[in-house]
């Protein structure tokens, strides 16, 4: 496995700019929202770029999602691949229902709440539409969302030089390298401070990237590779990747995946790892969640470890529990999804098509110029 921990003396040259339209016309872009106002969505989505596949997966209340289908269709007319998908969907239900994976739906038959399901059904919808060669993911509750332009430069620096430099990212069927790349933020200011540069970690990635590191010396003996985005809600993949790892509930998930992408690295000596943990020059605000938001995540991200103890060394596992003591934490075990490749997925743009925000106005721009093109023939 590779770790590489990566700052940038420059963001972006001009001889860049070739391969940056290439990355972009192939990524695909999935935002998880629940609460979010439409306008700190409507932030987001500014920032991202207007040609590339962006799929929002909202689980906002049913009677405020006709609302912001019309909000967003009315102030980005020029994103013309936007597909809005409510995580309670039927048709999303349905289709993991008639592949046995049932754990992923309620009592109702409907898909279960939470940020680790937002971000299956945002992947499968990438798979759905056929063409991206990378899945990006952004949290919807960024109230600074310009540093999302450095994430997407960055990670489209350093997925376009993997492709170009390492050979295993030819095309080897099983072979086929493994690439993740999360973003480390600079900071994470308190708005009602005035130091923008303050250096402090997230309150849940300070208790669980510790522990990471105990597996990493313990497992691979890599002692100068230090994991300080355990719980990076922005990270990109290659599509190959988001196939083959398994997702989990809630939000375990970005937790679960890094110790899923470790596990394959040891289980799987055909393929390589490649880990990169971009350290952003931007700082990230977003708002600041209760005491028991976090210890809720951290006991989700610290139950992940208990699906990977093939992993475990008895050193790692007194520092689980020594964590649990100290925080008097119950832990929780996230329920563990398939991985999408372990699914019958097809590329199916019919269906994508009836999730896409525009589809009305480009059948009626469509209808419109089959009019008019017989006048211009005459």
């Amino acid at each position: 496995m590779h770790i590489d921990t990566v700052r940038f003396s420059h963001l972006l040259a001009t001889d860049e700019f070739v391969g940056l339209h290439s990355f972009l016309s192939q990524a695909a872009f999935v935002v998880c929202h629940k609460s979010e106002s439409v306008q700190t969505l409507l932030g987001v989505l500014w920032y991202l770029p207007a040609n590339s596949p962006i799929i929002v997966v909202t689980n906002c209340r049913q009677q405020g999602f006709a609302e912001l289908k019309r909000s967003l269709a009315e102030q980005l007319s020029h994103h013309r691949r936007i597909y809005l998908v409510h995580q309670k969907d039927p048709t999303l239900a349905h289709f993991f229902r008639a592949c046995g994976v049932h754990q992923i739906l309620g009592p109702d038959g409907s898909i279960v709440d939470g940020k680790g399901e937002g971000m299956y059904l945002g992947t499968l919808c990438a798979l759905l539409l056929g063409d991206p060669q990378w899945v990006i993911f952004f949290d919807a509750d960024n109230l600074v969302p310009s540093a999302l332009l450095e994430y997407t430069l960055a990670m489209g620096r350093l997925f376009l030089s993997a492709r170009a430099t390492s050979p295993t990212f030819a095309d080897s069927g099983s072979g086929h390298a493994l690439h993740m790349v999360r973003m480390c933020w600079a900071s994470k200011p308190d708005l009602s401070k005035r130091d923008l540069q303050e250096k402090v970690l997230g309150r849940c990635t300070s208790v669980v990237s510790p522990v990471f590191s105990t597996l990493m010396e313990d497992r691979f003996d890599l002692h100068d590779c230090p994991i300080v985005t355990s719980n990076a809600g922005e990270q990109g993949m290659m599509i190959e990747t988001a196939r083959a790892l398994r997702f989990s509930s809630g939000f375990s998930v970005e937790t679960f995946q890094l110790l899923d992408l470790i596990a394959k690295a040891t289980g799987c000596r055909s393929r390589s790892v490649i880990l990169q943990q971009y350290q952003a020059q931007s700082p990230h605000f977003h708002e600041k969640k209760g005491e028991e938001h976090i210890r809720k995540m951290i006991a989700e991200s610290l139950g992940s470890f208990f699906h990977f103890e093939p992993l475990f060394s008895r050193r790692l596992r007194q520092h689980l529990q020594q964590v649990c003591q100290d925080l008097e934490l119950e832990l929780v075990y996230p329920t563990v999804y398939p991985a999408l490749q372990d699914l019958p997925v097809l590329a199916d743009k019919t269906l994508m098509h009836s999730y896409q925000l525009f589809q009305e106005t480009e059948r009626r721009a469509s209808l419109l110029a089959s009019e008019v093109e017989p006048c211009l023939s005459s």
